[in-house]
């Protein structure tokens, strides 16, 4: 059994496999230009204009958020009293943590 071979000694791809390439690359490439004809061309539904109220609805939710985040990070509360969970603020909080870990960082 001889397997023909080209001039590097190489099998030689047969005439089938070039062409199952060369559709499979064309086959790829019309694939991606129907996405992007998708994706750019084909127009989108209108939409409606956003409604002021809504609007001045989710700025105070989100005002309301940020203050109650604000109020969190900077007092005293009890988490959870069973388990002895308290909240501090952030700055005691560093002002506790940040000493012991120069001391930690120093001792090594």
């Amino acid at each position: 059994m001889s397997d023909a071979h080209d001039l590097h000694g190489a099998p030689e791809t047969s005439h089938s496999n070039l062409m199952l390439s060369i559709l499979g690359a064309l086959g790829t490439l019309l694939l991606f230009a129907l996405i992007i004809v998708i994706a750019y061309y084909i127009p989108a539904k209108e939409r409606e204009p956003v409604n002021a109220e809504i609007v001045s609805e989710r700025q105070a939710t989100l005002a309301e958020l940020k203050a109650k985040e604000t109020e969190l990070a900077t007092s005293y509360g009890v988490v959870d009293q069973t388990k002895g969970v308290v909240r501090i603020p952030i700055e005691r909080a560093m002002e506790l943590v940040v000493p012991r870990l120069n001391e930690t960082e120093s001792s090594k």
